[in-house]
């Protein structure tokens, strides 16, 4: 550091973060971190208190394996404050040493390059080993951790950090902060929709109470869960002279709250809703207006006459009617003029940046949208996309219709009540359905749906009204997002899909290519190994090699490969060239017809697969990437064999 010559030997993240502790005139000769007085570590905990809450079970179930491995579990703040420890007694009495302990605070401006500081500087997963440590007195410890973000707005809020001696500590340990922060935002996200379930219940009420007003529902971290669209239209208004958003709330004491707004929104009020000790968030409430001179209707009507393709518009005009309205969105991931998005993958393709516009402009329009493609083409990540252009707040419910059991379809996607038929849940269940009620439902292999269960479908999506089993029918607010890889066109035809069905779900039909007809290939290699291992890298015949395979389970099985060929490099020089390509290179596509290639797929393989899966043909046809129609008739025809 003090020649400003970087090692060969260092890892990039470490020499970048050392570069950081430089810059912060980090002293290498000091003793410990700072610590928190017992009054700021008080804050601290009570600013983190669901976040405490919700790793403290999962923290305990992992401190009883470090407890015999000489290792402590550490979780802070987003500020790298340790809120807890955990562990091994002795381990953490050792940790004092270096104010290892409960508000000790271990940012990189702090104490310099360490795992939970330059995880937080990062934002990913990183183990920092003995003398990686910018501190020499630091460097008598190795520790593994990851942080742990929120699942709705993604802010950083904390840590899960596993240390111990150098000499002790197990190379799996930071998988193991890794597993469990991913745990602790699970739990995290199925507490937030349990708020936001009761929140709605109190607005519910409120409306139904205050028919004449405009009311809208915002969480404690100030985000919007539910509104009507004047409301909406109405803060929007108020907030766009400011500059302002809501966000800031989730910073502001909840008593505060009615007399901010109040000065921020004029002719407004607000109502706290808490429940016992949990500040749920508050209803907002305006006086009823005018209603807004262009309706999302009339939106709908312009972006179907510009985007529908030919010989739509006269379905689209049938079935214009029975779309269920749903409030304006808040906001929406936009698409730069490059292509560029916020997409979890790259969309570098001209197709595919026309396919996520167009998917985008759709879901803010609340269309029901189709996505075609074969397996491994990224659908679902396109439906996530969809999701979160929508603006919408509510959950992401995803639906495999081809496991759906055809005795019990209306209990699993409308519920049922209690005591509906023998076996029902005590209690009853909402059903998938109502659980996306202001989100989005999607529905995965839906040309996989039994013929049978389409008609239960097509009900649905006449009037958007759920009729539990036993209970009582109540419309829900979602939106459809459906995803195959048959030609529903070919099962129209072949009388396997209903018409009328298609027409509900193809409002906007997009098709995304398989992997070898994309150009972006380079870089979705470069994406998943910055996922995989940033310290790998791709010489230029590598990726010439990978762009000249076949990737019949495309971008699925393009990301295995790369996992695997990133193994293999490490071993060496962390470097992908042609050699390691192919070792792992698949079979060039086949151009014998495609019949000759599928009775040769169930020579060879359905027998087996079917085998392998105890006689499961949802679970066959998934394995092999063909629908479950075209695995019965294998079936008959090797019978007939």
């Amino acid at each position: 550091m003090d020649g400003g010559d970087e090692p060969v030997t260092v890892r990039s993240a470490v020499a970048g973060s050392w570069q950081r502790s430089k810059s912060f005139n980090i002293n290498v000769e000091s003793r410990a971190a700072p610590v928190l007085s017992e009054a700021e570590l008080y804050r601290c905990r009570a600013d983190s208190a669901l976040l405490s809450a919700t790793a403290r079970p999962a923290m305990q179930r992992a401190a009883e394996i470090l407890g015999d491995a000489s290792s402590m579990l550490i979780l802070t703040d987003g500020a790298g404050h340790i809120i807890e420890t955990l562990g091994d007694r002795r381990t953490i009495e050792d940790g004092r040493e270096v104010h290892l302990q409960d508000g000790g605070c271990w940012r990189e401006d702090k104490i310099g390059t360490n795992a939970i500081g330059t995880a937080l500087a990062g934002g990913k997963p990183v183990q920092i080993h003995a003398s990686e440590h910018f501190c020499e007195r630091v460097q008598k410890w190795t520790c593994a951790a990851a942080p742990i973000f929120h699942p709705i707005d993604h802010e950083l809020l904390g840590v899960i950090d596993i240390s111990g001696p150098p000499s002790t500590f197990s190379s799996q340990s930071l998988a193991l902060a890794v597993s469990i922060a991913g745990n602790m935002e699970g739990l995290i996200s199925q507490t937030i929709k349990d708020q936001h379930e009761r929140l709605m219940s109190c607005f519910r009420e409120k409306q139904r109470r205050w028919a004449s007003h405009d009311l809208l529902a915002i969480d404690r971290r100030g985000g919007i869960v539910h509104a009507s669209p004047d409301a909406l239209r109405k803060l929007s208004r108020h907030l766009s002279q400011t500059n302002d958003d809501l966000s800031y709330l989730r910073n502001l004491p909840f008593d505060r709250w009615p007399d901010d707004l109040g000065k921020r929104v004029v002719n407004m009020r607000t109502e706290l809703v808490t429940e016992g000790d949990d500040e749920l968030g508050a209803i907002i409430v305006f006086p009823s207006g005018q209603k807004p001179p262009e309706t999302i209707a009339r939106k709908r009507r312009r972006f179907m006459a510009d985007a529908a393709p030919s010989g739509a518009a006269e379905s689209s005009a049938a079935n214009r009617g029975r779309i269920e309205l749903a409030p304006v969105p808040v906001s929406a991931p936009a698409l730069s003029k490059d292509g560029q998005t916020d997409l979890p993958f790259v969309a570098n393709d001209p197709k595919v940046r026309q396919v996520c516009k167009n998917v985008a402009s759709a879901a803010r329009l609340q269309l029901p949208i189709l996505i075609c493609g074969q397996t491994g083409t990224g659908k679902e990540k396109l439906a996530r996309f969809a999701h979160q252009s929508s603006g919408r707040k509510g959950a992401f419910v995803a639906v495999n219709c081809s496991a759906l059991p055809e005795a019990l379809v209306e209990a699993e996607l409308f519920g049922y009540a209690d005591g509906a038929f023998t076996g029902a849940r005590k209690g009853g269940s909402p059903g998938l359905t109502r659980e996306a009620d202001g989100g989005t439902l999607f529905l995965d292999e839906i040309g996989d749906m039994p013929f049978a269960l389409q008609a239960v479908l097509l009900r649905f999506l006449d009037d958007y009204t759920i009729r539990p089993v036993g209970g009582n029918a109540r419309k829900v607010d979602v939106l459809v997002v459906s995803a195959t890889n048959v030609d529903l066109g070919q099962a129209v035809t072949s009388r396997r899909f209903r018409p009328d069905l298609l027409y509900r779900l193809n409002t906007m039909q997009v098709t995304l290519p398989p992997l070898a007809e994309r150009n972006d290939l380079p870089e979705i290699a470069q994406f998943f190994l910055a996922q995989i291992s940033s310290a790998t890298t791709l010489t230029a015949k590598a990726v010439a090699a990978l762009s000249a395979q076949a990737w019949p389970g495309n971008i699925r099985e393009f990301r295995g490969a790369l996992a695997r060929m990133a193994l293999v490099a490490g071993e060496t020089d962390n470097v992908i060239d042609e050699s390691v390509v192919a070792m792992f290179a698949t079979k060039p596509a086949v151009a014998a017809p495609q019949e000759q290639s599928l009775r040769e797929l169930q020579r060879t393989q359905l027998r087996s697969v079917y085998a392998e899966t105890g006689g499961n043909i949802s679970e066959t046809a998934r394995r092999l990437g063909v629908c479950r129609n075209t695995v019965y008739r294998a079936l008959e025809d090797n019978a007939e064999q």
